[in-house]
């Protein structure tokens, strides 16, 4: 019990670090291409600073499988190079015991990594766009979770759920003349681009008089206004930024209108398995270190894991492209590079355990 406490600390310090660093990397690099937008609008230095605070988790997301693998690697070599792997193998930890007690800090993690991703990027994302967009341009007047607003000429319009590609769920049109006095509303269940405009569907529209109300209803009705598509795209969330329930919404929504949903669904499945990727890459770390590896220095094994994280990613890409040419189903294609880092990091660790 001493001993997995003490591996997960050491593994969690190891694996914080190397985040910090590729994160404030990342982040510096965010500085220098946002820069430009620096004094636009309402968007001053404090506002910028929280922009480039809320993208944070995102960037903690991406690196988080390179930095399990580099962290471990790093942490259990200085193990070996201290002969502080020797000595508990003395004191009985058997190899076994020592994949465990790795597989278990991984397996925190993982945990660790789909909470982040699942839960705190949505929203960090959200007020990122929300604290750019609306610093830069005052159309949009506020974004959240629930939806967001924005000003379009003499119209305000409230969108419940904006997907990637700007298509829409559940819009509320304000319609104001001149002295801002509310003339009509239009709801539309959906809004789908069409030649750069939106073209609303299911609509109800009400005009407002002194003496009535007049309700019209369409099945569908080209939206008036100066809503670009440029703009739409400004406020989306990429797919691979939604939590997984989002996600799920929004490819069953496509599913539901007959549209292409192949790679959202391979986003999709990619997020389920996301922790499975970071548990794997920290588990890889142990075959490195109970061979030869424990008498190399920090360099050489951080040059191992840089190498072997640019392998996963070069594999992910080919392999998951391959599997879209191929027609493979995306919970297969999403699974396929850590299935196979799966089976390699098996046989790494089956062949030290028969050794040992």
């Amino acid at each position: 019990m001493i001993f997995s406490r003490y591996l997960a600390i050491n593994i969690f310090k190891g694996t914080a670090l190397v985040l910090i660093i590729l994160v404030s990397l990342s982040l510096f690099f965010t500085l220098i291409q946002q820069i430009d937008h620096l004094g636009q609008g309402n968007f001053g230095p404090w506002k910028f600073t929280q922009f480039l605070l809320l993208s944070a988790p995102a960037k903690v997301v991406d690196f988080m499988p390179l930095a399990a693998l580099l962290g471990s690697m790093l942490t259990l070599g200085n193990l070996a190079s201290n002969s502080e792997l020797i000595a508990f193998q003395s004191s009985g930890v058997s190899v076994r015991r020592f994949i465990l007690a790795v597989s278990q800090a991984a397996f925190i993690l993982a945990l660790i990594a789909y909470v982040i991703s699942d839960f705190v990027v949505p929203y960090s994302e959200t007020s990122a766009k929300e604290i750019k967009t609306s610093g830069i341009s005052s159309r949009v007047s506020m974004q959240s979770r629930k939806g967001l607003w924005i000003k379009d000429r003499n119209n305000i319009i409230f969108i419940q759920q904006l997907f990637p590609d700007g298509n829409a769920k559940f819009i509320e049109i304000y319609h104001l003349d001149d002295q801002d006095k509310l003339q009509s509303t239009t709801f539309a269940r959906k809004a789908f681009i069409k030649d750069q405009s939106w073209m609303l569907q299911q609509v109800k529209k009400s005009l407002l008089t002194e003496s009535k109300i007049s309700v019209i209803h369409k099945k569908q009705l080209l939206y008036e206004g100066n809503l670009s598509e440029k703009l739409l795209q400004s406020l989306v969330v990429k797919p691979r930024q939604m939590s997984s329930l989002d996600l799920y919404t929004y490819v069953s929504f496509l599913d539901e209108n007959h549209l292409n949903s192949a790679a959202e669904s391979l986003s999709f499945w990619k997020k389920v398995y996301f922790p499975l990727t970071v548990m794997v890459m920290s588990i890889l770390a142990i075959p490195f270190v109970l061979g030869s590896q424990r008498n190399s220095n920090a360099g050489q094994r951080i040059i191992t894991g840089i190498l072997l994280g640019l392998v996963y990613v070069v594999l992910d890409k080919v392999l998951i492209q391959l599997g879209e040419q191929l027609k493979v189903a995306a919970f297969v294609n999403a699974l396929t590079p850590t299935l196979l880092f799966i089976l390699f990091t098996a046989f790494l660790i089956h062949r030290k355990v028969i050794k040992s």
